[in-house]
């Protein structure tokens, strides 16, 4: 099954205006959750998986349990699932292409803004 791990939090400072200089500065957290989709190990001797089909298109919403690509391994074809809800944000491996387990096949927003 897919790993998944979230983005880094950016914290922006907001800088007072010079018409109000009794203002203290602050600063305010934007959390955007990209997760990465990785080539799965569906079976003890996999060591690299071939992308046959993308189940989903970049932009399309996902919920937990959704078939997202079909991945061929050494031994067969297997649908792998979304373990969250979110927005395929992009492809990073196209369909006909090989990718090592571990390695990251697509992007997972939470938004659509993300």
């Amino acid at each position: 099954m897919p790993s998944l791990r979230n983005s880094t939090t950016l914290i922006l400072p907001r800088h007072s205006s010079s018409s109000s200089p009794r203002r203290k500065p602050f600063s305010f957290k934007i959390q955007a959750k990209i997760r990465e989709i990785f080539m799965p190990a569906l079976s003890s001797t996999m060591t690299e998986g071939k992308i046959v089909s993308w189940i989903k298109s970049e932009g399309d919403t996902l919920s937990k349990g959704d078939s997202v690509v079909v991945v061929e391994s050494d031994k067969a074809d297997m649908d792998v699932e979304t373990f969250y809800d979110g927005i395929l944000a992009a492809i990073v491996v196209d369909e006909g292409e090989t990718a090592p387990v571990g390695a990251p096949i697509g992007l997972l927003a939470e938004t659509p803004e993300d």
